[in-house]
């Protein structure tokens, strides 16, 4: 919106600033609007100037497509992805902790699911409840990503056990068939000594 406040016609400026998600291929209608970007508040705005006369108000509208949307797709993907890291505890030491880490990653996701479902014909809640939804998101993530830290501490612990068990199987296998060779070798031996005398 532009007013002109003064007793004769001059130029009024328009400068709004769009929320910080929108770029300028969300902008669907503008006017005769332009959008540029301010780096210094890192966010996009449409500006333009109007001769107005004295006391005229000008209200100018822009439509945005709505970008304020939580896919569900990847909060469905990332319950997937906790189960499935939970199941990979198994009996660990760690599964207590593995456990609260998932319960605090289902507790957030269930909670962008409900906001989610909130619709509100108030575009500035509808942000709101984005941005509330993205750091839940982001906090998930966080949390994702130390259950992986851990399991991938758990793993090569695991891994290592195994690898002793099949070297200590290899060595008393060795142990065993040495064994065996020399019994038989002592035996052959026997035989011969006992063979050369009656030749």
């Amino acid at each position: 919106m532009a007013i002109n406040p003064a007793a004769s016609e001059q130029t009024v400026p328009i400068k709004v600033y769009l929320p910080l998600e929108v770029k300028p291929e969300d902008v669907i209608y503008k006017d005769d609007l332009e959008v540029a970007y301010d780096s210094q508040q890192g966010s996009y705005y449409v500006f333009g100037e109007y001769q107005l006369q004295a006391g005229e108000t000008l209200e100018k509208e822009i439509e945005i497509k709505d970008v304020w949307i939580v896919d569900q797709a990847q909060v469905a993907l990332m319950r997937q992805e906790a189960k499935e890291l939970l199941a990979a505890f198994g009996k660990t030491k760690y599964l207590e902790r593995a456990n609260l880490l998932y319960t605090g990653i289902d507790k957030k996701l269930k909670e962008i699911e409900q906001i989610d479902d909130l619709s509100s014909a108030s575009p500035g809640y509808k942000i709101s409840n984005y941005r509330n939804s993205l750091s839940l998101l982001n906090s998930a993530k966080s949390d994702l990503l130390a259950a992986k830290t851990l399991l991938s501490e758990v793993a090569p612990q695991g891994l290592a056990g195994f690898t002793w068990k099949i070297i200590l199987f290899i060595i008393i296998f060795l142990g065993v068939l040495g064994t065996g060779f020399f019994f038989i070798w002592q035996r052959q031996s026997k035989l011969e000594a006992e063979q050369k005398p009656q030749e």
